[in-house]
């Protein structure tokens, strides 16, 4: 049995990330491959949206993006990206303290 490569943990780690993801009311139509930037330590994917207002229209072409922690398959941060709409990733926290 072999180990995965960083690049392989950190592809499966993007790909749960983008499946995850919520884009609001913005529907997705269809992906792109994965492109490194960097070191590896950033991905994006080309995105392409269903039109909100008019289904007959061609889709919208946006981007979703992850960046690793250095050296390591844990995620920093997530988005996506369509025209100058961020969806940012909503990360859950606990409530503060009183």
């Amino acid at each position: 049995m072999t180990t995965p490569t960083l690049i392989e943990m950190r592809r499966e780690a993007a790909d749960r990330k983008f499946q995850e993801f919520d884009f609001g009311s913005s529907q997705v139509e269809d992906v792109d491959g994965w492109e490194y930037e960097g070191h590896g330590d950033e991905m994006t994917r080309t995105v392409y949206f269903a039109p909100l207002d008019d289904p007959s229209a061609d889709t919208q072409r946006g981007h979703f993006t992850v960046r690793f922690v250095v050296e390591s398959a844990a995620i920093e941060e997530a988005y996506g990206a369509l025209g100058g709409a961020i969806f940012e990733d909503k990360v859950e926290t606990s409530a503060p303290r009183p």
